[in-house]
């Protein structure tokens, strides 16, 4: 493990002028994340707390995944790319452990009690985390669901990715894989009854084509 650190370290010394600009906005982004949980205190609301999550998941979620590395010399894409993702992950890993300690009797956050942004940082915390996680969780979110008090296309989701994680066929065409360089969905049970499974889920787009227009081309950055 040490001689990794001090190889990654290396290689980080080594960068051109522009990928250490571009690693240090991404630094910049998480830095700001955990100036603002670590702001609100311990002694904070749960509701507030979980709020600062969302934005410490996805603040650098969005960076590492969205940057544009394309104009780096490819070896520092790849440094830079895995110092992102490494970062990633051990924000994810932190996410995890705060929100473990904030769950409540019930089992899941209602919609009712902590408010949309709290619920939805914590649907995203464990929709980033590990399969076991996600299955611990998924049979609180269906029952809130029922009820009203979770999102249904967050179950929709998670549904989904457990599906795919466990190379079963997504139910609801929610989990995409690049393809010959596009995104594309991955294979889902019964597709000519798609439309009519995702109907009641309370998807935001009015039918699986506006869902599909939101990917496009992938590949390196």
């Amino acid at each position: 493990m040490l001689i990794w650190f001090l190889t990654a370290a290396l290689m980080l010394a080594d960068l051109s002028t522009a990928a250490q600009a571009k690693l240090a906005q991404f630094n910049a982004t998480v830095a700001e994340a955990r100036a603002g949980l670590a702001a609100i205190g311990p002694e904070a609301s749960v509701r507030a707390r979980l709020e600062a999550l969302l934005t410490l998941d996805q603040g650098p979620l969005m960076m590492a995944s969205h940057s544009d590395l394309s104009d780096l010399p490819e070896a520092d894409r790849h440094v830079v790319q895995g110092a992102m993702d490494a970062e990633v992950e051990r924000l994810s890993a932190e996410n995890v452990q705060a929100l473990l300690a904030m769950v409540p009797a019930e089992g899941w956050f209602s919609i009712t009690v902590y408010g949309e942004e709290a619920a939805t940082g914590a649907f995203l915390v464990v929709q980033h985390a590990d399969t076991a996680l996600q299955k611990r969780f998924l049979p609180a979110i269906e029952a809130m669901a029922d009820r009203g008090e979770a999102s249904k296309s967050y179950y929709a989701l998670m549904y989904d990715r457990i599906a795919v994680a466990e190379g079963r066929l997504q139910r609801y065409g929610t989990q995409m894989q690049c393809v010959d360089g596009f995104m594309r969905p991955f294979p889902t049970e019964d597709p000519d009854q798609l439309e009519s499974r995702r109907a009641p889920m309370g998807f935001r787009w009015p039918d699986y084509a506006g869902y599909l227009a939101n990917f496009g081309a992938c590949g390196p950055h």
